[in-house]
C-alpha cells in the first residue's frame, strides 16, 4: 500500500494547491481568470468570495474533485499498514473516477481560463448566493456525494474480488456513516438557506435539483439501516450492495440533473450545451459498469434460509419504504424531463403530487421508526442503542416540525403604512419604519417590523429590498425572527404610495424543530461512527 498511499497523497496536495490558488484569485480580484470575473465584484464582501469560489460550474466541480480526493487519503491513510487487497483496488476504483472528473475540469470547466484583456471589474456574485448558506451548503453537499461514492467503490472492490462479508460491512458501514452526516448537513443548510432567501416563507419546494440531492440520501438512509444489520450479522448483504451502488448512481445521476442545463431550476448551473454529452457519458459509463458488476458478481450473500428477527424485520420495512419514497420522488423529478425530451411539450410535477404520494409511505415509515426505536435486543445495551435512539428521535422531531408547519401556517398580504399593525394567527405585526441602508454592493429599504403576543413584544422582522448595483437586480430578503414555538416571516414588496409598501406575513409553528431534528440525526450518525472506533461493528 505504500506506494499506493504516496500517490494518493501527492494528488491531493497538488489538487488542494490547485484550489487554493483559485481561491487567492477571488481574494485578491483577479478579473485576468475569467471565472473570477464571471463570479465576484470588488465590492463583494471577503467572507462571501468563499461562496463566489464554489458559485459557478468550475469551482463546484474542482471541489468535488478536491472532497473525494480528500475521502481517499482518509481512507489510505485508516488502512495503510492492512495487507487485504481490497484496499488498494477501491484506492484504484476512486483514483479512476477522479480521472474522469478531472477530464471534465481540464477539458470543458476549467476554473483558470485566462480572459485577455482582463477584466475591468467582475459580474459579482449572483444575489440568491449572497447568504451564508452559500458558503455552507455547497462543500458539505460535496462531501456527503464524495463520501457515499467511496463506500460504492468500497462495495464494487469486494464484488470484483468475491469476498463482501460482515467485515467488508463493517468497512462501508463506517465510512457511510460519516458521508451520511455531511449529506444531511448539507440538505439542511441548503433548506435553511431556501427558507432565509426566496421569500415564499417555505424551505422545501420539490425542486427537481433539491430532489437530486435527495435521492442519494433516501437510498443512503436506507443502505445505512442494511448496513448496521450486515455488519453484525450475515443478513442484508445483497441488500446493502445494492443499496450502495444505487446511491451511487442517484450522486452521478445529480451531476448530470445539475449541470447539463437539462433542468431550468434557480439551483442549476447553465454552464451550456457543449457540457451535456460529456456528462451524460460519464454518468452512463460509471452506472452501467456498477450496476453490471453487480448484476454479475452479487449472486451471493441474500437472506438467510431463517427468518430475521424483530428488530431486523423492521429495520428491512423501513429500508422498503424508504426505497419506496426514493421511486416517488425520481418518477416525479425525471417524468417531465422525459416527457420534454420526447417532444411531447413541457409539463410540470408540482408539490401536491410528492406530498399526497409520500404521505402514506412517510406515515409507514415513522411508525417502522417507532417500533425499532423500542425493541428490545437481547444483550444490546442502552449506550449502544443511543445513537439509533438519537437519530429516530431526530425523524420524528423533524416530522413533528412537517406537519406543524403545514398545519399553522397562516399568512396575508396586504399594503401597510408606518405605525399600523395587523393581527395574524394570535399575533400582531407591528410595521414600526423604512431604513435606508448601504452597503459595499447594494443599497437596500429595510423595514423594520416588530411581533407583539399581547401586551409582550417576542420578536423583530427586519425584512428589506435590496438592488444590487452591478448586476442591476433587486431582491427580496425576508424578516425572519424564531422561537420554539413560533415563526415570524415577512417579505417586503412594492411601496405602493407615500410610506405606504406592500407586505406579505406569515406566522407559523415548528420550523425550529426540523433544523433541531436534522441536528439530532446527524448527532445520532455522529455517535454511532465514535462507538465504531471502540469496539468492534
Amino acid at each position: 500500500m505504500g506506494p499506493v498511499v504516496a500517490a494518493t497523497q501527492a494528488q491531493f496536495l497538488l489538487l488542494a494547491l490547485a484550489f487554493c490558488m483559485l481561491i487567492i484569485c477571488f481574494l485578491g480580484d483577479d478579473f485576468s481568470v475569467e471565472y473570477v470575473a464571471r463570479h465576484s465584484h470588488r465590492l463583494l464582501p471577503r467572507g462571501l468570495a468563499l461562496a463566489a469560489v464554489w458559485s459557478g460550474h468550475e469551482g463546484s466541480l474542482l471541489l468535488w474533485v478536491l472532497s473525494l480526493c480528500l475521502w481517499s487519503v482518509l481512507f489510505a491513510r485508516r488502512y495503510r499498514h492492512d495487507p487485504d487487497p481490497l484496499y488498494p483496488r477501491v484506492l484504484g476504483i476512486l483514483a479512476l473516477i477522479t480521472a474522469l472528473l478531472l477530464m471534465l475540469v481540464i477539458g470543458l470547466a476549467d476554473p483558470f481560463a485566462r480572459l485577455l484583456p482582463p477584466a475591468v471589474e467582475g459580474r459579482d456574485l449572483a444575489p440568491v448566493l449572497q447568504h451564508p448558506g452559500g458558503i455552507v451548503h455547497p462543500p458539505l453537499l460535496y462531501l456527503g456525494y464524495s463520501g457515499l461514492m467511496l463506500v460504492a467503490a468500497v462495495v464494487v472492490a469486494a464484488l470484483l474480488t468475491g469476498r463482501f462479508c460482515s467485515a467488508t460491512a463493517r468497512v462501508c458501514w463506517r465510512w457511510a456513516v460519516p458521508g451520511w452526516c455531511a449529506l444531511t448537513l448539507g440538505i439542511l443548510s441548503g433548506a435553511w438557506w431556501a427558507y432565509g432567501v426566496l421569500g415564499w416563507g417555505g424551505w422545501w419546494f420539490w425542486d427537481p435539483v433539491e430532489n437530486a440531492a435527495l435521492l442519494p440520501w433516501l437510498s443512503a438512509t436506507a443502505l445505512l439501516h442494511t448496513l448496521s444489520v450486515a455488519r453484525r450479522r450475515a443478513r442484508f448483504y445483497y441488500w446493502s450492495q445494492l443499496l450502495a451502488i444505487i446511491t451511487l448512481v442517484f450522486v452521478l445521476l445529480g451531476i448530470l440533473m445539475v449541470r447539463s442545463g437539462v433542468l431550468l431550476s434557480v439551483h442549476a448551473f447553465a454552464p451550456g450545451e457543449r457540457q451535456a454529452l460529456p456528462l451524460f457519458a460519464l454518468f452512463t459509463l460509471l452506472s452501467l459498469a456498477a450496476l453490471g458488476i453487480f448484476g454479475r458478481r452479487a449472486g451471493y450473500g441474500r437472506l438467510r434460509s431463517a427468518g430475521p428477527g424483530p428488530e431486523e424485520t423492521g429495520i428491512l420495512a423501513a429500508a422498503l419504504l424508504f426505497s419506496a419514497v426514493l421511486l416517488i420522488v425520481l418518477t416525479g423529478t425525471l417524468y417531465p424531463m422525459l416527457h420534454s425530451l420526447l417532444g411531447r411539450g413541457r409539463i410540470s410535477v408540482g408539490a401536491a403530487y410528492f406530498n399526497r404520494a409520500t404521505l402514506p409511505f412517510g406515515l409507514l415509515m415513522l411508525v417502522a421508526i417507532i417500533m425499532v426505536s423500542v425493541q428490545r435486543v437481547p444483550g444490546r445495551a442502552f449506550f449502544s442503542r443511543l445513537p439509533a435512539l438519537l437519530a429516530h428521535g431526530g425523524v420524528l422531531l423533524a416530522a413533528a416540525g412537517i406537519a406543524a408547519s403545514v398545519i399553522t401556517r397562516q399568512e396575508i398580504s396586504l399594503n401597510m403604512v408606518a405605525g399600523q399593525q395587523v393581527a395574524l394567527g394570535g399575533y400582531r405585526f407591528r410595521f414600526e419604519r423604512v431604513d435606508l441602508i448601504a452597503r459595499e454592493n447594494y443599497t437596500s429599504e429595510q423595514a423594520l417590523i416588530t411581533l407583539w403576543r399581547g401586551e409582550q413584544q417576542t420578536g423583530q422582522l427586519r425584512p428589506g429590498r435590496r438592488f444590487y448595483t452591478t448586476r442591476r437586480q433587486t431582491m427580496m430578503i425576508p424578516g425572519i425572527t424564531s422561537g420554539l414555538l413560533y415563526d415570524g416571516y415577512a417579505v417586503l414588496g412594492e411601496k405602493t404610495g407615500p410610506q405606504r409598501y406592500a407586505l406579505r406575513l406569515y406566522i407559523q409553528t415548528g420550523i425550529s424543530w426540523i433544523w433541531g431534528g436534522g441536528l439530532l440525526m446527524v448527532a445520532g450518525g455522529l455517535c454511532s461512527a465514535w462507538q465504531g472506533r471502540w469496539r468492534r461493528g
